[in-house]
């Protein structure tokens, strides 16, 4: 429930200003090189002061709220990936393997302790795949907090939203009593505005990528935008906006084959864009949801924050292919972003059994296919291996393009 003061039920006291790495002498280099779990110092900080860490895997969950929890925040929300995972062997031995490789990650990686840094899981029903994740979270890794959010595959009704507000509201009433802080108003609504804050540096970033010619790779886009997800977005937006003024300083990237758009099934792995990068393409832009999809719209600042963060959440474009309604506005944005970074051409990436985006892939892909832009379709487990492949049809598919 937001409350309308900063209460703090239980008495204690966390430091105010977010936690902060030692001076690298660049913030840049800072984001490109920032390491995941408790090797990360803003993870391990934040931990120190007294605070929580809660999980989360899908761009579904409203971070606002999250953040907003305790009056200074004691609650860090961290994306979790796959990066890191060679093998779901132990993971195996609980899921199904068509499960798809990312939840089969996730269930390795917290079963060899990657995860123990962990205070809380908050998972969506965001496909069978993640239901399912859930269940096995919840009986074999048994995190200390652990909630699903439920999410409406339709938009097109008020109830609809109605409903996912519902869920929104239930889960902070859930935080607030396993914890004991508040979530006040103005708390939610200081959240709203560094989130707002952090769009827009984002946006400014991934400008500078579709520039002609750009001024970072998609590998070192892809690694920043990580780095935006494992570390309080107060402190991401101020080494971000150094960041942009070293790279605006920069040389443009002159000589690249080919300029491309990557899209398709979650993507959070570095290696994977440098692989493609590899053959002297450049990826220029991307259509992911933890990557250009997850900062598009902003929360309204003159609303009321918890319906604004709700609404802003559930209802932009592009929604996600798991949707029912939405495919007009996703392939639309697809379309123009294409055009605003001048693509030579789209590379869509599946896991295996991810059916939404199977299905979505080619949807989009045809529809690019109409305006003239070349596509190719890869397979990918998210737990790598198999590059050398996968870089030969990059490759073939860009001497095909002329490229």
């Amino acid at each position: 429930m937001i409350r309308p003061d900063g209460d703090d039920r239980t008495g204690a006291v966390m430091a105010a200003t977010v936690p902060h790495t030692k001076d690298s002498g660049s913030a840049l280099q800072e984001l490109l090189t920032l390491p995941p779990g408790m090797e990360n110092p803003y993870i391990r900080e934040w931990k120190e002061r007294g605070g929580k860490i809660i999980g989360y895997t899908c761009s579904y969950v409203p971070e606002e709220t999250l953040c907003a929890v305790g009056d200074p925040p004691r609650i860090l929300p961290v994306r979790l990936g796959a990066q890191g995972c060679a093998t779901t062997e132990d993971a195996d031995i609980f899921m199904h393997k068509f499960l798809c490789s990312y939840c089969r990650c996730l269930m390795q990686l917290a079963l060899t302790g990657a995860y123990d840094y962990l205070d809380g899981l908050v998972l969506t029903s965001g496909c069978e795949h993640m239901r399912r994740t859930f269940e096995l979270w919840r009986d074999q890794v048994r995190v200390p907090f652990l909630a699903m959010l439920a999410v409406p595959h339709c938009r097109g009704e008020e109830n609809h939203f109605r409903w996912y507000l519902e869920e929104v509201s239930r889960l902070t009433d859930r935080i607030e009593g396993a914890y004991g802080w508040p979530v006040s108003g103005d708390s939610l609504q200081s959240a709203v505005r560094t989130h707002n804050r952090y769009r827009e540096l984002v946006a400014r970033l991934y400008a500078l990528r579709a520039a002609d010619p750009p001024r970072l790779t998609g590998t070192e886009a892809m690694r920043i935008a990580q780095a935006g997800f494992r570390m309080p977005k107060e402190a991401f937006n101020a080494k971000l906006s150094a960041a942009l003024e070293e790279l605006a300083l920069r040389p443009g990237l002159t000589g690249a084959r080919a300029r491309v758009l990557v899209s398709g099934s979650y993507l959070d792995d570095p290696s994977f864009v440098e692989m493609i990068e590899s053959t002297g393409a450049v990826v220029v832009t991307d259509a992911l949801c933890a990557g250009r999809r997850f900062i598009e719209g902003k929360v309204d600042e003159t609303a009321g924050p918890l319906d604004a963060v709700a609404r802003r959440t559930f209802l932009r474009d592009p929604s996600c292919p798991r949707m029912v309604d939405g495919y007009a506005e996703r392939v639309a944005f697809t379309k123009r972003i294409a055009a605003e970074a001048g693509v030579h051409g789209a590379i869509f990436t599946r896991i295996p059994f991810c059916d939404s985006h199977a299905v979505e892939n080619q949807m989009e892909g045809r529809d690019l296919e109409s305006l003239g832009i070349p596509t190719l379709h890869l397979e990918r487990e998210c737990f790598g291996g198999d590059r050398g492949r996968l870089k030969t049809r990059v490759q073939a598919f860009l001497e095909k393009i002329g490229r």
